[in-house]
């Protein structure tokens, strides 16, 4: 907490020196990256919230981090004794911060960030928000630096290859698809610079960021040629010889600005403004730049049928190492009465990394027992996780990385007898996540039309969930994959016309501060579900295997059409994973299964 408050005295003291009345510190890299290595946690080393989404500003009197509903709690929690105060965000994805720093701030003072870390779009919008009010942002460049003395270097995990066995296509024919969707008549070079979007075109894997199997790059992409922008060392000189066969040149990292400067002199550049940093599109030619969504995100999210298959054996997989695992637990809460979150999680991780082509866990496993379930994002910190008992309810949210394909699932468990009320809200969820998997939709409805589906039985009850319905999904990349989603508030995410092959989350849930978290999850596929003349219509294919909890159930609040899904469903479950179990787990899982 002391350690917070040196941190951010000595940032003051730089701004003094710099003329700087406030300085933002975002939660990204120079690739705008959700979750970033280690070298870029500027926020989480200044204020002391490491939860993967915040913003923190710090002025003269004051020290802030904004954040949204998913982190009110830990924020809480972690901001306490630090001197930093928390700000909770009334729309996930909006700039509040900049509001406030618009009514904390005089005309003439001077708001300054690091403007490698901020996207071209944010900068732009930030400036016309601040020069209404006569106050100038500045690119001071990276302060934490300055500050930060032991701070990180750069990755240096080697570069891997995709094996053609598991990606869905040849780098070379990505390469010439995404050739054929950019519009030349606009563009002369395609900058990529999102770390996933890279990874998932050539056909590469790194190990730079912790759980996502991305690596630092930039990539330059013509009619003729594509650049890769690589750290020194990250590639064996096999893969980089392949590489090269494959038609893509290597550069050095460091070398994307100059080349950038110069090649927007004499052509057309294009970038998505939402994934490219402010710094290198404030290098270029200003005449020459073209804005567009990336092609790539939407090549990405859309999986080919290889990849789908994949997908679907992943998916026995992780459900026979989930049996293993919670077997475990209830022999263990049998035998010794205690395990902490941390144990149970360190657990599950083992018994995944026992199956085929297992490469890591796709995201810190969130087990959160009675009220740690309430925090939506919990993380167990060994040394001080709870422990579990047979008594109370648990919430297990993991997922992970493995060759041929990502996982992400929730369950949420009662250990002993519940209350009424536990019994209605686990209900509500488990109703509103049926619902959505139960949705048909023409192709082309937007995600934010099918939130719906999946609140309403809370909304019955006066209850509701402070985060999306649902995200996308890579495969064997992030386990958070834009465009698409099923969200309430406005953003990208939901506003996404959903296409077939989209692999998204269905996750509602319900939180009781204090007492306990509910979530239900599963992965699905928009697949196709009929045509009618000119329309497409599509269906969710729920991919993700293991059992939901079906003893703490409100009975009179079902109806058939949901009993009949959880029967079908639990009878898939069971169908597919058997043959992968010896006879103590298969007994285990059919008592899990039984019909309802």
């Amino acid at each position: 907490m002391k350690n917070i408050a040196v941190r951010v005295t000595a940032l003051r003291s730089l701004m003094a020196e710099q003329k700087i009345d406030a300085y933002i510190v975002p939660t990204a890299d120079p690739h705008q990256s959700e979750y970033v290595p280690d070298r870029w946690a500027h926020r989480i080393w200044i204020s002391g919230f490491h939860g993967s989404a915040g913003t923190a500003i710090v002025t003269a009197s004051h020290a802030g981090l904004w954040t949204d509903a998913r982190y009110f709690l830990q924020a809480e929690t972690e901001l306490k004794g630090t001197g930093v105060q928390l700000h909770r965000l009334l729309v996930q994805t909006q700039a509040e911060y900049i509001d406030w720093l618009c009514e904390h701030l005089r005309p003439g003072q001077v708001v300054a960030c690091d403007f490698w870390c901020f996207s071209y779009a944010q900068i732009r919008h930030f400036d016309q928000i601040f020069a209404a009010k006569k106050i100038i942002l500045k690119d001071s460049g990276d302060l934490i630096d300055r500050i930060w003395n032991d701070r990180p270097g750069m990755p240096t995990e080697i570069i891997y290859e995709h094996a053609p066995k598991f990606a869905g296509a040849k780098r070379e024919d990505k390469l010439k698809k995404l050739r054929n969707m950019i519009p030349w008549k606009k563009t002369d070079y395609l900058v990529v610079s999102a770390l996933d979007e890279i990874a998932y075109l050539l056909n590469l894997r790194g190990k730079d960021v912790r759980c996502n199997p991305v690596f630092i790059a930039y990539l330059v992409v013509s009619k003729n040629e594509a650049l890769l922008f690589v750290p020194s060392g990250k590639l064996s000189a096999a893969l980089a010889e392949k590489l090269v066969q494959s038609g893509v040149e290597i550069r050095a990292y460091e070398s994307i600005a100059e080349y950038l400067a110069e090649m927007s002199q004499h052509a057309k550049v294009q970038f998505d403004a939402s994934a490219f940093n402010a710094k290198l599109a404030l290098r270029l030619n200003p005449d020459s730049i073209h804005e567009d969504t990336s092609p790539v995100m939407w090549m990405k999210c859309v999986k080919n049928e290889k990849e789908r298959n994949h997908i679907r054996n992943v998916m026995v997989k992780d459900g026979v190492a989930l049996v293993k695992a919670f077997m475990w637990l209830e022999r263990t809460l049998k035998k010794s009465k205690s395990i902490t979150e941390s144990q149970f999680a360190q657990q599950i991780a083992q018994y995944r990394a026992e199956q085929p082509h297992y490469v890591g866990e796709s995201f810190d496993a969130i087990v959160g027992y009675n009220g740690n379930g309430a925090i939506i994002h919990y993380k167990p910190d060994p040394l001080t996780s709870a422990k579990i008992k047979p008594k109370g309810i648990l919430l297990v949210d993991c997922g992970a990385q493995y060759l041929d394909g990502t996982t992400d699932i929730t369950r949420t468990i009662a250990l002993s007898k519940t209350s009424q009320d536990f019994k209605k809200q686990y209900t509500a969820v488990l109703l509103g996540h049926i619902a959505l998997a139960n949705a048909v939709f023409p192709e082309g409805t937007r995600g934010i039309q099918l939130d719906a589906f999946a609140r309403q039985y809370l909304w019955n009850l006066g209850l509701n969930y402070g985060h999306g319905t649902g995200h996308g999904v890579g495969y064997f990349m992030n386990v958070h994959e834009p465009p698409q989603g099923f969200v309430s508030a406005w953003n990208q995410r939901g506003q996404t016309p959903m296409q077939e092959g989209m692999l998204t989350s269905n996750e509602p849930g319900f939180y009781q501060e204090g007492s306990h978290g509910i979530r239900i999850e599963n992965l699905v596929l928009n697949v196709l579900h009929s045509r009618q003349k000119d329309q497409r219509y599509l269906k969710l294919e729920t991919v993700s295997l293991f059992p939901i909890e079906t003893n703490h159930l409100h009975r009179p609040m079902l109806n058939k059409v949901a009993v009949d899904w959880l029967n079908r469903y639990h009878r898939e479950v069971y169908t597919r994973l058997a043959p992968h179990l010896n006879p103590a787990e298969k007994k285990w899982l059919k008592s899990k299964c039984k019909a309802i």
